[in-house]
């Protein structure tokens, strides 16, 4: 999977390098883009942080030599050179910064380059440079000049060390053998040793006018063996020509190149892009495992080790309904399981009957327009049926002959659209067609009377999106695979013309759905299970997927090649014997890949209850502990009131000992001098708080006036009516526990309510305070009834104003002390008149 996607460039990129510690890579834009970017790696994470910047727009090609990058184009050689070379110490705190999601530099710092003195090379174009130390590169030419460029202090010189007949177009340092491979015009690449490269002398002066007029010559005629690059492999020296073949060397211990051509390997490729790739039926003449052709016409039988076979090459005509300036080209090749037959499609709609080595059985005009796929199918008494479809909205059948194809029927004004893939079953009684008109059509066989195959239409599926890819599921009730441009893949039914299941595409790293634009099914082979998947192609990320058909989970998934054209899954043989299942991947950009898949173990995902049809993948059988979410249980608040509940229960039951009763909560103690809720409270409690006067006391009237509570600890208050305590309320409230949490929460509410009204500077309107008053008296009322043990002093009062409070209060208060007056005077006057009285006696 690509750990990062670098979007600087905006036309293209021309050339890559790395640093030989790997620690930066520098990249060389189009001509249009004109950029040199230099990033910094983290070698940990792999995150790159783009360091600097310059504008580059004469260069070719670059390379590293030491700690500084070498640019060389159509007369120029440039060295680049960091401002200020970070240390390994602060480039690492840079990229740890990066990972946290800050960015050490915003603004890129600029690349600073020196163009070299280039003397009489300065109509040359240099057209390849590789370093052989931290301060010598090797450069050469079209012209065939070889050069080097010594900058040990700096000095960037640059001199001629070497002529060659040939121009230069690609080169490599072999090390191990000391020489530098050269690569050009000609069948073999040639070896220049590193003692000369060191010890020549400054050739610049040789003449070069007539050089470089036998190097053009050489250059038309040997256009097909240039090389485009080279590069060495233990002893071993790969390179890759025009015509995108792979050479394949082997160095002698002499530092040549091995004489003789025969032990040299070639590995053909494809000169364009490559269109289809079609798994071959076993057996076949070419005893080949699969081919792949391109629009020119060619096609290449391939194995499964890569080695290619056979090749063959289909005649196009160029007809005049093609537009002027327009080539024709092949668009669809099929093979069948007869004599090793080949029908092939073109843009101009011919249809071509072939043999295995390319040459014409019979061609015929099949379609107005471009043909876009072919399928075939076997009947009985061995008759090979095919079918077509194009452009012009038209299903061409023909019955298959050695010298003719014999046109069965067409069927017409099936789809609004063009006719996109058609899918034979597998003993051909249904033939199902797709159009991006959003319809799939149902045709089903009729035996006429005439011992003639007439295909009728049965049903029309409309989809709600535009369908992209089509493969037929082969099971016992067959059933089409479609994927569509809303991310998801259908299973529908052929028999009841309806969609069964859906399976969402979508990456579970990220959580983001893909558009698969190419699909194929098959089997893959396990102890004694076969397993069927969905093989794709998805463009957005440019990534093969594997599905598993029953499930809908995401098996497998790679990366590495950027535009698939097309797919299959095929199989193979081990060297033990074991079945080995392949995915074969087809680019635009002639890369033919081998994907070899890893047996999984089945996923136990079961279907969702959702009506879409998605399904569920069990992940965590698969995914490491690491990577997994924490699962988590917890308890709704009606369990948890139920298990305090019970807990409440057990220690009521329990026996009331010191040793088993839980530690007691130490209740707030309230002032006897605070505020009563109500009047009557009040009233109790100073009535309490009067001192009554014993028999034979005296007691001053200035002491009278300063009341306060006794001091001694041995004056107690006449016991308050006693409140049930929380046991025995429990023990007689049995079923009222949800009432009882209620109230505490509305407690709670009014307490939060009432410290934001005093914290908030608005003003209450009339109608909400009058409806809140009301419904706190109704509430207060329904209290008073309900309250157990019902005290009404308890609850009363409570609606009034707190300056109503107050005032009443107020009053109670100066009442209480006349009355303790007129009590004391009522006394004194008393002890006067009484004629026991001790001032008498006196």
């Amino acid at each position: 999977k690509p750990l990062a996607c670098l979007t600087e460039h905006t036309f293209g990129v021309r050339a890559l390098a790395f640093s030989h510690d790997s620690r930066w890579l520098c990249a060389l834009g189009d001509v249009h883009d004109g950029g040199l970017f230099l990033w910094s790696i983290n070698p940990k994470t792999g995150v790159l942080r783009l360091d600097s910047s310059n504008r580059c727009t004469t260069a070719d090609t670059i390379a590293w030599m030491g700690t500084s990058v070498v640019s060389v184009g159509t007369r120029h050689v440039k060295v680049w050179r960091q401002e200020q070379p970070s240390s390994p110490s602060k480039g690492r705190r840079g990229l740890d910064n990066l990972d946290d999601g800050s960015t050490a530099s915003p603004v890129p710092k600029t690349f600073a380059g020196r163009n070299c003195v280039l003397g009489v090379l300065k109509d040359a174009i240099f057209t390849s440079v590789t370093a052989i130390s931290d301060h010598r590169a090797v450069l050469g030419t079209q012209d065939g000049a070889v050069c080097l460029l010594d900058d040990a202090n700096r000095t960037q010189r640059l001199y001629q060390v070497s002529q060659k007949a040939f121009g230069i177009t690609c080169m490599t340092v072999d090390r191990s053998s000391g020489n530098v491979w050269l690569g050009g015009n000609r069948v073999e690449p040639e070896a220049l040793p590193l003692d000369v490269l060191l010890t020549a002398e400054d050739a610049s002066a040789v003449p070069r006018a007539r050089q470089a007029l036998d190097v053009r010559d050489d250059h038309k005629r040997g256009e097909s063996f240039r090389a485009l690059a080279i590069c060495c492999v233990d002893n071993l020296l790969v390179a890759i020509d025009s015509s995108r073949l792979i050479h394949i060397y082997s160095v002698g211990l002499k530092s040549q190149i091995t004489p003789t051509l025969s032990a040299a390997q070639e590995l053909p490729a494809h000169e364009s892009p490559i269109l289809g790739v079609v798994v071959l039926p076993k057996p076949n003449i070419a005893g080949s495992d699969f081919l792949t052709y391109t629009g020119r016409g060619h096609v290449f039988y391939w194995l499964w080790n890569g080695t290619c076979t056979s090749r063959c090459h289909v005649r196009l005509e160029h007809p005049l309904a093609l537009a002027l300036g327009e080539s024709n080209e092949l668009r669809v090749v099929r093979a069948t399981s007869v004599e090793g037959m080949l029908l092939a499609g073109d843009k101009a709609g011919l249809l071509h009957s072939l043999t295995g080595s390319g040459e014409a059985r019979a061609v015929v005009k099949a379609h107005d327009g471009e043909i876009y796929d072919i399928v075939l199918t076997e009947l009985e008494q061995n008759n090979l049926f095919a079918a077509s479809c194009g452009r012009d909205k038209i299903i061409q059948i023909y019955l298959l002959s050695e010298e003719n194809c014999l046109l069965q029927q067409s069927l017409v004004n099936e789809h609004a659209g063009p006719i996109r893939k058609l899918e034979f079953t597998d003993s051909g009684n249904i033939l199902a067609s797709m159009s991006p008109g959003r319809t799939i059509v149902i045709h089903k066989r009729i035996q006429t009377s005439e011992d003639s195959i007439v295909y009728v239409s049965a049903k029309v599926i409309s989809l709600k999106a535009t369908p992209l890819a089509m493969a037929l599921l082969p099971e016992v009730t067959p059933s089409l695979l479609v994927s569509a441009t809303d991310r998801r893949i259908r299973k529908i039914s052929i028999a009841e013309g309806n969609i069964t299941h859906t399976v969402k595409t979508t990456e579970y790293s990220h959580g983001e759905s893909c558009v698969m634009s190419r699909l194929s099914v098959g089997t893959l082979c396990q102890q004694s299970t076969r397993l069927s998947v969905i093989a794709g192609f998805s463009s957005a990320d440019r990534s093969i997927r594997l599905y598993d058909v029953d499930t809908g989970s995401l098996l497998a998934i790679g990366y590495g090649q950027t535009t698939v054209s097309d797919l299959a899954l095929g199989r193979t043989l081990s060297s033990n014997g074991e079945a080995v299942d392949k995915i074969i991947t087809t680019g635009l950009d002639g890369t033919i890949m081998i994907w070899s898949i890893l047996t999984p173990s089945r996923r136990t995902g079961r279907k969702n209850d959702a009506g879409d049809g998605s399904f569920h993948d069990d992940r965590s059988k698969l995914s490491p502990p690491s990577a997994l979410h924490p699962l988590r249980r917890v308890l709704s608040k009606t369990q948890i009131a139920k298990y305090q509940k019970s807990l409440e229960k057990q220690e009521a039951d329990a026996p009331a000992s010191s040793s088993n009763l839980p530690p007691s909560r130490l209740r707030r103690r309230i002032s006897k001098l605070a505020v009563s809720d109500t009047a009557e409270d009040l009233e109790a409690l100073q009535t309490v708080r009067a001192p009554q006067a014993p028999a034979g006391a005296c007691f001053h009237r200035s002491k009278m006036k300063q009341f306060s509570p006794p001091l001694s600890s041995r004056t107690t208050l006449p016991p308050r009516s006693r409140r049930p305590s929380l046991d025995e309320r429990h023990r007689g409230l049995e079923g009222r526990h949800n009432i009882n949490t209620t109230t505490k929460q509305l407690l709670d509410t009014l307490q939060d309510y009432r410290k934001q009204l005093m914290a908030s500077k608005e003003s209450l309107g009339l109608d909400t305070t009058h409806t809140l008053k009301r419904e706190l008296d109704a509430t207060l009322k329904a209290v008073s009834q309900k309250t157990w043990p019902s005290d009404p002093n308890e609850v009363t009062g409570s609606s009034e104003t707190f300056d109503d409070r107050l005032a009443r209060m107020i009053d109670d208060r100066l009442a209480l002390r006349f009355n303790s007056e007129d009590q004391a005077t009522s006394t004194e006057r008393k002890w006067d008149t009484d004629p026991l009285s001790p001032k008498k006696h006196d």
